[in-house]
């Protein structure tokens, strides 16, 4: 176990250092078939059920998404593929990102924080937190690409369970970005996430590229992550009040 700590403690100071020295573009792919596995699991006995079809739908859209990691030193920047994002005022379209993910990611490994910026009726607000999540490694590996990569999971708190969160991650790049909020403290960038609704699969890798990334640190209004979400259920509360009246 000290092995293993101190392996993991050199090699995240790899990543530190290689990180002030490299930038990078990953492409990828997008599946909801982990989400409609469950959804079926519910309903197999209603085979025709109208939230099946739905969700057919919606796999069927997302699977034309594509997401974009750029990073430059120790900062990235998540978001969809905006060039891709046909149909953004279709309601099939506007569900299907509210599954895959919605906003866009910056993460600063050097301050160790995140903002996820949201958007609506014309406000900008950006959700701040720190980058703590707890990876299990194994010494699973795949290949993705031309990059031998390692197992890693943790698990997503929900307000009532936990729900099983993987990814697959590659030594050969040494810095630890990725899709979403699952970043940071891990050996590697992450070049596959998978959790109970969404799959993000690297198809394209792009070290060192020609043309110089620039990615600007956000100004703006910005609420810790732990406050969003207390908003948020206060929100509900007082709707479900309302609508009960």
């Amino acid at each position: 176990m000290k092995n293993r700590l101190l392996t993991l403690l050199l090699l995240l100071s790899l990543s530190s250092i290689f990180g002030q020295n490299t930038s990078g573009i990953i492409k990828y792919t997008v599946d909801l078939n982990s989400f409609y596995d469950l959804l079926s699991e519910k309903y197999e006995n209603d085979p025709n059920n109208y939230i099946l079809k739905i969700n057919k739908e919606l796999i069927k859209v997302a699977s034309g998404f594509q997401y974009i990691l750029e990073f430059n030193g120790t900062t990235s920047k998540f978001e969809i593929n905006k060039g891709l994002a046909i149909g953004e005022k279709d309601r099939h379209y506007n569900m299907a990102i509210g599954l895959t993910g919605r906003g866009t990611y910056f993460t600063n490994l050097k301050t160790n924080k995140q903002l996820q910026l949201k958007e609506g009726y014309g406000d900008k607000t950006y959700i701040e937190s720190n980058l703590n999540i707890d990876w299990t490694l194994t010494k699973e590996t795949k290949k993705i690409g031309d990059f031998i990569c390692y197992k890693a999971t943790s698990y997503k708190e929900l307000p009532s369970s936990k729900v099983l969160v993987t990814v697959w991650y590659a030594p050969q790049i040494p810095i630890a970005f990725g899709p979403k909020e699952y970043v940071g403290n891990l050996p590697g960038l992450v070049l596959e996430y998978e959790d109970n609704v969404v799959h993000f699969t690297a198809s394209k890798i792009v070290l060192n590229p020609k043309k110089a990334i620039t990615i600007n640190w956000p100004e703006g209004k910005t609420i810790s992550k732990e406050d969003y979400q207390k908003q948020n259920s206060e929100s509900f509360s007082t709707l479900k009040e309302n609508s009960g009246r």
